[in-house]
Order: structure tokens, then C-alpha cells, then sequence
């Protein structure tokens, strides 16, 4: 993967975004588990183990995990294997990237439900057509431009394509259903193109990707009931057009 001094200046300009614009945009927000608020509340870290599966054969995969939230100054390198024992917090929120060659890009955010003593992640094998979110593609309100806590999401899409040398995308801007918002399928095709202009300033030819803009046609949540799922509507996805 190319690594040239267009892309540094990229992620320089995301960093400086953030520090410029804090004022006006700040964006940090206190996760907080729902499950403080229930009636047995805790702050005893809660033990889950994760592993992970072929979708399409229930097969064991030995895999690594981009995980934030373990480290709360940056993302950490995780090996799982058929069980991995973790003790999370349960007041914080967890993103987890997986990359594997021959795989869709797998991405989420959880927090440690302590209910659940075993999360186990079904990779989907790669065919033309699979779609995913990444929800992680952030920008900064109301703009297209990249919100530095952006970079950990755009640099494990460049591993997934990078690993997989045949692989082409559409890059999909997605809307919230708020009307509010003018000219939707434009403004969600520029951010689109923010993330297909990141990917080729570090290498990535622009041959193998394409920019599509949906507006608020296909939201996750029609009726979103809460602001989190408002902001999963607004949204960065991937399809593969060739494999």
C-alpha cells in the first residue's frame, strides 16, 4: 500500500480540521452504557469472549481485531482465536474493524452487555454485491469534510482493498431521514467522494472505485427512535462491484 506524502497531508488536514473548527463542532459525546442505568448497576468489568466464524461454514477463523475502547488514547491490535477472554468495561463503547484477505470488511460498535458471554463475528465470504456500513466514517457536522476520528476506519478500508488485489467498490454516502437537509443525494455523494479522494491520494487506483450518493433512500432505522440511530442513518458504505 502507498504510503506518499499526498496521503500524510490528508490526514494532517483531518487533525487540523478537529483543532480549528472544536469551538463551533465539538463532537465529544459521553458514551454511556444502558446498562447503567438498569436496576443492577455496575462498574465491575464484565468478562465476554469473542471468536470468530465463517458465515458461510460456521468454520473457527484466527483473525485480528482494531479495537477502540480497550486503550482510551488509541486503537489496539487484537489476536482472536476460537476464544478470546476479554474484561471490558461496561460504561464505554467499543469499535471493533476486522480485515481478513477473502472476506467482507467487517465493522461495528458494542458496548459489554452483560448478558452476552459469548459475541461470536460471522465474516461473510467476498462475491460482488455484499454491502457493509462503517458507521465509523465520521465528518465534521454539517460538512463533508473527514472528522480525524475517521482515520483508524479509512486505513483498515485501505488494508481490505489493499489485501485484496481483484476487489473494486462503490463508495456509498447515506442520509439521515431528516428533510431538513437540502439536496441530500448531492451532499451524500460529496461525502462519498471525500472518502474516494482519501483512498486515492494513498495509492488506491480510481479505477477500482465509484461514487454513489443515496441521500436518506435507504436508511438503517426508517423511524429512528433515538439520536444514535439518526447518526448510524448518516453513513459511509462499501459494496463490491468485482471480485
Amino acid at each position: 500500500m502507498l504510503r506518499d506524502t499526498s496521503r500524510i497531508r490528508t490526514i494532517l488536514l483531518i487533525a487540523l480540521g478537529f483543532c480549528t473548527t472544536w469551538e463551533a463542532h465539538g463532537q465529544f459525546v459521553v458514551e454511556r452504557s444502558p446498562w447503567l442505568d438498569g436496576a443492577g448497576i455496575t462498574e465491575d468489568p464484565v468478562e465476554q469472549t469473542w471468536r470468530v466464524t465463517d458465515r458461510s461454514t460456521n468454520a473457527p477463523l484466527n483473525t485480528q481485531f482494531s479495537v477502540e475502547g480497550i486503550n482510551p488514547r488509541k486503537p489496539v491490535t487484537l489476536n482472536v482465536n476460537e476464544d478470546t477472554l476479554l474484561k471490558l468495561e461496561p460504561y464505554r463503547r467499543y469499535s471493533r474493524l476486522c480485515v481478513e484477505p477473502n472476506y467482507m470488511l467487517f465493522a461495528d460498535y458494542l458496548f459489554a452487555d452483560p448478558n452476552v458471554a459469548h459475541d461470536t463475528v460471522r465474516l461473510q465470504p467476498l462475491q460482488i454485491g455484499l454491502e457493509t456500513s462503517l458507521p465509523a466514517i465520521e465528518f465534521m457536522p454539517g460538512t463533508q469534510e473527514l472528522y480525524y476520528t475517521s482515520v483508524p476506519a479509512l486505513e483498515a478500508l485501505l488494508e481490505f482493498i489493499d489485501v485484496n488485489p481483484t476487489l473494486a467498490l462503490a463508495i456509498i454516502g447515506c442520509e439521515d431521514t431528516d428533510e431538513k437537509t437540502r439536496n441530500q443525494d448531492r451532499f451524500s455523494r460529496d461525502r462519498a467522494r471525500a472518502v474516494f479522494e482519501y483512498l486515492v491520494s494513498s495509492g488506491v487506483a480510481s479505477d477500482r472505485l465509484t461514487i454513489e450518493g443515496r441521500g436518506s433512500k435507504s436508511p438503517a432505522f426508517p423511524e429512528p427512535k433515538t439520536p444514535e440511530e439518526a447518526e448510524f442513518n448518516r453513513r459511509i458504505s462499501v459494496r463490491v462491484t468485482n471480485y
